[in-house]
């Protein structure tokens, strides 16, 4: 059995992780590290549980939410890919793109749980959930890609997990409380899904030739 993990990497108090796993025609979201207790999901403290879960289980891929490679070029801190990425997105979306100077420890603790989990996972990629959201979203839902992290998802909740199940073919067998960042983290292991299974889904973004760190760094477009 493979598993796809997505990780929304923020500070100890504001990290999520979901997995996932193929079953013949859909892909399941499994009740495990965020979602052991799906109705009430969990940030994950430490980095501990996310290791010990790919020392145990085969994982196939893990899509993180985080800048995973950088290049000193740019003095803002912008790499080739994040200015790719500004270009494709609506003028008042180009803020969704940082450069890791402004996140600060954010990239850090991105780049310490990959170098963890490499021995264990062969594909880390970098993604930026926001934007796969609004990619996917259908023209009349795009709106709810610049609200949703401010407000609650109560009253989009049907519509959101439709589309997840309809849009990606995901399998819920459980009573599923949707908030930001778990939406993020379902997003992040699809990406990392994708790069396996179906990559003309992904756009991959262009790179620096003097990069270093993990990537590559791709986003859902379909």
């Amino acid at each position: 059995m493979f598993y796809f993990l997505g990780i929304d990497i923020a500070g100890s108090k504001n990290t999520w992780v979901v997995a996932l796993k193929k079953d013949k025609d859909f892909l399941k979201i499994c009740p495990l590290l965020s979602l052991k207790s799906p109705s009430n999901p969990s940030y994950i403290k430490d980095f501990f549980p996310i290791i010990e879960f790919c020392e145990k289980n085969k994982v196939l891929a893990v899509g993180i939410d985080a800048p995973l490679s950088f290049s000193l070029k740019d003095k803002k801190g912008f790499r080739t890919s994040d200015k790719a990425l500004k270009s494709m997105l609506p003028k008042k979306a180009k803020s969704w793109v940082v450069s890791y100077h402004t996140l600060m420890a954010v990239p850090i603790r991105a780049l310490l749980l990959s170098e963890a989990l490499s021995p264990y996972c062969g594909t880390i990629i970098e993604t930026h959930p926001r934007a796969s959201f609004y990619f996917c979203l259908p023209e009349e839902k795009k709106d709810l890609a610049f609200f949703y992290k401010k407000e609650n998802l109560d009253k989009n909740e049907k519509f959101l997990l439709d589309w997840l199940k309809n849009k990606f073919k995901l399998c819920i067998e459980f009573k599923l409380k949707l908030i930001e960042g778990i939406l993020d983290a379902i997003l992040c292991a699809l990406a990392g899904y994708f790069y396996h299974k179906m990559p003309e889904k992904l756009i991959f973004l262009p790179v620096n030739s003097n990069l270093k760190g993990f990537g590559p760094f791709v986003v859902i477009s379909f």
